[in-house]
């Protein structure tokens, strides 16, 4: 779907359908709206119909122009609920809706006027930018594997940004921003969503290859006997018990001039399916273990974003990719693996696989790279869903402010993270008789257990904060912008913080 402004008198506006806002409870209508019903929408302010409207959470209202009185057939009204305790992702949710509903009545061009967010308690372009992200992503399915017609609606063919003067530099920018940001959403979707025997680790490879093509990145891939010669032991145990050929893949954004800075690295669990390995998993629900590589959709995700915008930073991508499967050479429970690091590890679990292919990436990331900062992501633990639900991520840390500050800019693009703490006595629960540490310790506390396991493979003069993403990669409900499926959350948090570094400057 195109993006497209219009600039020009309101009367003069141009489309199939134009959208609006309301709340519920509301007296009057949002100023903006308001406006508009004084001005070019006078056929509706004296509509009977326009009271069947409550303005509760998404509720979609059409309303149809007389023949021959408006050159905007109809208007679209979307509820957003009480106002108390409004959230922009709020807009980002009803503008889905609204392109659904569209797509469903054939309209080819929507109008979203700039004028639609008066009133609301936020900023016009943030208001803007989660609009345009919403309406981009809501509409957007996973088709590739089907054969036959779905019978689902039609896609609109494009949205208007309807403005009556010439927007300001700042925000003729966000549609450019939000495409974007759409964009690797939807490659994060895709890849998390497709089958095993599709998204492979190979073809998470071919993926990096594609966008290094397509923007320019640096791309290597490391095989799993390299992997093996170069001392990777924690990966490499958990590679070596599926058929399915490992990869890491390492993606580097250097544009001219910041080839030796020091860079802001990506990782991502890449774990493309998890049996559990011989710690085999419940047989309910393993379909969707395809999904445990959602941490490096979200990174290949965000460099889609990175290269779109023409970030001027350098950033790398790291990427462990293998299937952790209970082969007649996989890893057992027992055994002692040496880590990149030198740091040998008791396989308590090898279920406990996230955290095994990261620890290697993590160490090896900060001897090659030197990097300024490390951020890794992951469907880690299901105890963090047991915490914090769907509608949260967990975010630990070595630094309490740079993890503030993650949980912030998350915040700031609609992605929630909730801090937990690393405190050195929870090292105590995965302390080993055999080797330096477990790979586990009991059920309690498994999220930040998870976290500071990964701690010990991170340089004490290396920023570095871990997101796990357990609980909001997936979605058994629709919400709008994030239809039931895979969500592709982090590729914004990713990005924003690709693009704001270093904080605080």
């Amino acid at each position: 779907m195109q993006v497209e402004w219009q600039i020009a008198p309101q009367k003069s506006w141009l489309g199939d359908a134009i959208v609006f806002f309301g709340f519920e409870k509301a007296e009057n209508p949002l100023p903006g709206f308001g406006r508009f019903l004084n001005d070019g929408g006078t056929w509706l302010r004296h509509s009977a119909a326009l009271q069947d409207f409550h303005g509760k959470l998404n509720e979609i209202a059409v309303f149809y122009a007389p023949p021959g009185d408006s050159a905007i057939p109809r208007i679209v009204l979307v509820g957003l609920g009480l106002p108390d305790g409004f959230e922009s992702e709020k807009v980002k949710n009803a503008v889905a809706f609204a392109c659904r509903k569209c797509g469903e009545l054939g309209v080819n061009r929507i109008g979203l006027p700039l004028l639609a967010f008066d009133g609301l308690p936020l900023d016009a372009g943030i208001g803007l930018r989660e609009a345009l992200v919403g309406g981009l992503t809501g509409i957007h399915r996973f088709k590739e594997l089907k054969t036959k017609d779905s019978g689902s609606s039609s896609e609109p063919g494009s949205i208007y940004i309807l403005s009556e003067t010439q927007p300001d530099p700042v925000l003729s920018g966000i549609p450019g921003i939000a495409q974007s940001e759409a964009a690797g959403i939807i490659l994060a979707r895709d890849l998390t969503i497709s089958p095993a025997n599709r998204a492979t680790p190979g073809f998470l490879a071919e993926t990096a290859r594609d966008l290094g093509s397509r923007f320019g990145f640096r791309i290597e891939t490391i095989d799993f006997e390299s992997t093996v010669s170069m001392g990777m032991g924690a990966f490499a145990a958990v590679a070596q018990g599926s058929r399915e050929p490992a990869h890491i893949v390492i993606l580097e954004h250097a544009p001219s001039g910041t080839e030796n800075d020091a860079p802001l690295v990506l990782a991502g669990k890449g774990i493309t399916f998890d049996s559990g390995g011989i710690s085999l998993k419940s047989r309910d629900g393993l379909e969707g273990m395809k999904q445990d590589m959602a941490g490096a959709a979200a990174v290949l995700g965000a460099f889609e974003v990175i290269g779109r915008m023409r970030l001027r930073k350098r950033v790398i991508g790291i990427l462990p990719c293998t299937e952790n499967m209970p082969g007649g050479k996989a890893y057992k429970p027992g055994d002692v693996i040496r880590s990149y690091s030198g740091q040998t590890i008791e396989v308590i679990s090898t279920d406990a696989e996230g955290r095994m292919v990261l620890c290697d990436m993590l160490a090896y990331a900060a001897d090659r790279f030197k990097p300024a900062a490390m951020v890794d992501i992951a469907t880690l633990t299901g105890a963090c869903i047991v915490a914090l639900g769907g509608h949260a991520a967990a975010v630990l840390g070595n630094r309490e402010d740079y993890t503030r500050s993650v949980q912030e800019i998350g915040g700031a693009v609609g992605e929630r993270f909730w801090p937990l703490p690393l405190w050195e006595l929870y090292f105590d629960a995965i302390k080993s008789d055999v080797a330096d540490m477990k790979n586990v310790g009991d059920r309690s506390a498994g999220t930040i257990i998870g976290g500071m396991f990964l701690k010990q493979f991170v340089p004490r003069e290396v920023p570095w904060v871990h997101l796990d993403i357990a609980g909001t990669a997936w979605t058994d409900k629709d919400t709008g912008a994030a239809p039931r499926g895979a969500t592709g959350f982090g590729v914004r948090t990713l990005f924003e913080l690709a693009r704001r570094w270093p904080l605080g400057v």
